[in-house]
């Protein structure tokens, strides 16, 4: 980074001035800059704040504010020089050694970021936004249990600092302490009980430490929170995610969704709604837009429909702010597409303006409210037409989102009320599939410490979606199948031994519960072909997680009910020939897997028929799949190049 003021001598709040006229002229225009800047009009208020270094060079005070307006037009190059120049001007300055903190953790560059809070003179008095930031920036950096002591730190300085109890919660989730983690936003939800984002956080990491008195005790507050809340709240962004596992109910993550679209509201696009006019005869232009384009379960289920995606037809552009992780997978998405381009530096703004200038017509957003997401870039309207797929379960809630792309289960027509997207379906299934997956022998019961004999129930779903009402069933099923075990994979034994507690309370031994660590992907799927069926969780099912189960040869029991996220596994199970395991209520999903605990000629029989359809049904056929998703991106366009509104597109027949 160029240093504009090298050939400056230091200055605290000034220097000796070129002449009295021109330091009473260079503090008009600062007064007249900070006079524009409280009325919001930013444009005058840089051209005043750049007049007066200009007048006085070596006033630290206007550089400071020069750096700030720079920012907000978001000019951050030009912005980073001011703040370093007014930096060096006055080194003490803890004002401007925040902001040039927060321009490079917008940049991304932690370390950097680190290094000038690191700078500060070892007599300035490091206040509690000092040890915020500088926990902040070790966590992004992932050193989560060093920047525990900053924020703890922050929090001896002032106890009620919420951005410290935000962040120290964050880093011991990451930590996946999520009891602890669950208690930090509890007490900020008692220090703001309007606090929507921390109420929410609470149900989610309580859940995740299947810790359900709490969950019940965090949803009550939840309920509260939302009571209070009025059109004129103000609240942080939120993740409508948080309700995936604890609600079934699609109005209510539908209003989630709205809430947060309330933060895009002083976006407008430029020159919304107006875009060249597309040449018919081209290839349509489909951009997609993820940090995921690593060794990560998007890319996994991507990738070989993005390979088999017709190039003479489409030109994929693929815009990725997530990190190169120099991975297999990583290669084969850079190689699968015609432009692949590195955002991690841009800001939302910076990413639609280039998105615009590719003249994307259909863009793909494959994140929703989930880690990373650019949501913020579609809210600038850079295509005509903006797609959600893939990425979360759910409706975005986003005006400038025309489509969600589902299937006939997970999306019926009927369901169109609990989007503000129109319904988008592909004839079978919206998941797409790598069919070529490893297809490995399995590892050994041994080798995994399960009894060689047993009845194997497995779920390979992720903690926070085992709630109370799902436990009490398993527990159930166990009671009826004296020769079955549950495999879980859960990591962390605070968790473990709460469900063994659990599993005791319900008159099962906890001898019969088996638990698996993560490991790498690979060597995950060399071992789900144990388990003799898997039992999917509710409200929440699996998805990824699923298809990597039917690869395997393993029957999976699925409850369906009325949310997306509740009826992927059914529309799985439908697109892989086994629809009669799909179940309505628990009643008849505990039926259904205690049939296939007892009756080994049938397991055999659909884990047979599982592993043939490896090479014959829809659910792996990304040939197929490409096709589909290629004719339904071809529907979309079609209006658009018409002039017509989005509207719902219900799938079309399958050729016989």
């Amino acid at each position: 980074m160029a240093r504009a003021s090298r050939n400056l001598i230091p200055h605290s709040r000034g220097g000796v001035s070129a002449s009295t006229s021109n330091a009473k002229r260079a503090h008009q225009l600062w007064s007249d800059g900070l006079a524009y800047k409280k009325s919001g009009q930013w444009l005058k208020a840089c051209a005043s704040f750049k007049e007066a270094v200009k007048l006085e060079p070596r006033d630290a005070l206007y550089w400071l504010n020069l750096a700030h307006a720079l920012n907000k037009l978001g000019q951050r190059t030009e912005a980073m020089d001011a703040a370093r120049t007014s930096l060096d001007l006055d080194a003490k300055n803890l004002v401007t050694n925040h902001l040039l903190v927060q321009l490079y953790r917008d940049q991304r560059d932690p370390a950097e970021a680190l290094a000038v809070l690191n700078a500060l003179p070892p007599d300035v008095t490091r206040d509690e936004r000092h040890h915020v930031l500088t926990g902040a920036c070790l966590a992004e950096m992932g050193k989560h249990q060093e920047a525990i002591s900053h924020f703890l730190n922050a929090l001896q300085i002032k106890h009620d600092d919420k951005e410290a109890y935000s962040q120290l919660g964050f880093s011991l989730m990451k930590l996946r302490q999520h009891a602890q983690a669950a208690e930090c936003f509890r007490t900020l939800s008692v220090l703001d009980p309007t606090a929507l984002d921390v109420a929410m956080y609470a149900v989610h990491y309580s859940a995740w430490a299947c810790d359900w008195d709490m969950v019940d005790h965090d949803k009550g507050r939840l309920a509260d929170t939302m009571d209070l809340l009025t059109e004129a709240s103000v609240s942080e962004p939120i993740s409508p995610f948080c309700l995936l596992s604890i609600s079934d109910d699609p109005e209510l993550q539908k209003w989630m969704a709205m809430w947060d679209m309330r933060r895009y509201r002083h976006i407008h696009p430029q020159d919304p709604g107006h875009y060249p006019k597309r040449d018919t005869q081209a290839r349509i232009k489909v951009g997609m837009v993820s940090c995921d384009f690593h060794h990560h379960a998007t890319s996994m289920l991507l990738v070989e429909v993005l390979e088999r995606l017709d190039k003479q037809k489409f030109e994929v552009f693929l815009y990725s702010h997530g990190p190169d992780d120099g991975s297999a997978l990583r290669r084969r998405v850079v190689a699968s597409a015609d432009h692949f381009v590195e955002c991690a530096k841009m800001l939302p703004r910076e990413q639609a303006d280039r998105i615009r200038a590719d003249g994307i017509d259909v863009l793909f957003e494959l994140k929703g409210f989930t880690q990373d997401t650019r949501l913020a870039t579609f809210a600038f309207r850079p295509a005509p037409v903006q797609v959600a797929w893939l990425g979360y379960p759910g409706t975005c809630g986003a005006p400038f989102i025309d489509y969600i792309i589902g299937d006939p289960m997970v999306t019926p027509l009927s369901s169109q009320s609990a989007y503000t997207e129109h319904i988008a379906q592909m004839p079978i299934c919206y998941q797409p599939n790598d069919s070529s997956r490893h297809r490995d022998v399995a590892r050994t019961r041994q080798e995994c410490g399960l009894p060689p004999d047993a009845v194997v129930m497995a779920c390979f779903n992720q903690s926070y979606k085992i709630t109370r009402e799902l436990f009490d069933a398993w527990c159930r099923i166990l009671q009826r199948v004296p020769a079955g075990v549950l495999w879980l994979l859960v990591p962390d034994e605070a968790v473990r031994q709460r469900l063994r507690l659990e599993a005791a309370r319900r008159g099962i031994s906890p001898d019969r519960l088996y638990f698996a660590d993560f490991e790498q992907i690979d060597r995950h799927r060399q071992r789900i072909a144990l388990a003799d069926l898997a039992l999917d969780t509710f409200p929440c099912g699996g998805h990824t997680t699923t298809s990597d189960t039917l690869w395997s040869g393993v029957p999976v029991v699925s409850l369906m009910g009325q949310t997306f996220a509740s009826r992927v596994a059914g529309s799985l199970l439908s697109a892989v020939g086994l629809p009669e395991l799909i179940c309505q209520n628990f009643t008849e999903y505990e039926n259904k897997a205690v049939a296939l605990a007892q009756e080994t000629a049938l397991r055999m029989a659909m884990r047979q028929a599982l592993l043939d359809a490896r090479d014959s049904a829809p659910l792996f056929d990304s040939s197929r799949f490409a096709v589909d998703l290629g004719q339904l991106i071809q529907r979309m366009v079609a209006r658009s190049d018409q002039g017509l509104p989005p509207a719902p597109l219900p799938a079309e027949k399958e050729p016989a």
